[in-house]
């Protein structure tokens, strides 16, 4: 009978991790190709829609990157006072081009570049957040952010939808 000792099982041990994690690495990648945008009649470059009609930034061809309806109002618990300036209404956003009626759309554009669509997609329903009421504001906004369906409501009802909140804070409360 053979015997292992540590200096003869060390290295088959770490020959098959090593070979595992290269199978997973490998795994992760479907391709690796990048396409190179093909120049149009004058020589300049552009960007072939892909799959879904949309441009490799994931835009929608001709589309604004961002188009969102944002309505405001207060929750229905009148012992919280809405900070000041908020006003109850609906607002309309788009950026690239910059539009709408929102008040600072500049801004508000600037801001969802920076954070993405995350806040606008972000579940809290199975995170745990600390019991806390921030205010009575809320927001349902409703649109899309590049090529990403938004149907989301924003409100201040634990830590977890305050930070969510805040993170739109010239999105939601201008």
């Amino acid at each position: 009978m053979r015997m292992h000792t540590i200096a003869t099982a060390l290295p088959t041990r770490l020959a098959a991790l090593a070979a595992l994690g290269l199978l997973l690495t490998a795994c992760g990648n479907e391709s690796s190709e990048v396409s190179t945008p093909a120049p149009d009649e004058d020589g300049e470059s552009t960007t072939a829609p892909d799959e879904n009609g949309d441009g490799a930034d994931g835009e929608a061809s001709g589309d604004a990157g961002v188009e969102l309806t944002i309505e405001r109002s207060l929750s229905d618990d009148e012992s919280l006072e809405p900070a000041e300036g908020f006003e109850e209404g609906t607002y309309t956003l788009t950026c690239a081009p910059t539009g709408g009626d929102h008040p600072d759309p500049e801004t508000a554009c600037e801001q969802i570049e920076e954070v993405g669509e995350e806040p606008f997609t972000l579940d809290t329903s199975d995170m745990a957040c600390t019991m806390q009421v921030g205010g009575p504001e809320q927001a349902h906004v409703t649109g899309q952010v590049h090529g990403t369906e938004i149907d989301t409501e924003f409100n201040q009802r634990n830590g977890c939808e305050i930070e969510r909140f805040e993170e739109l804070d010239t999105v939601l409360n201008p």
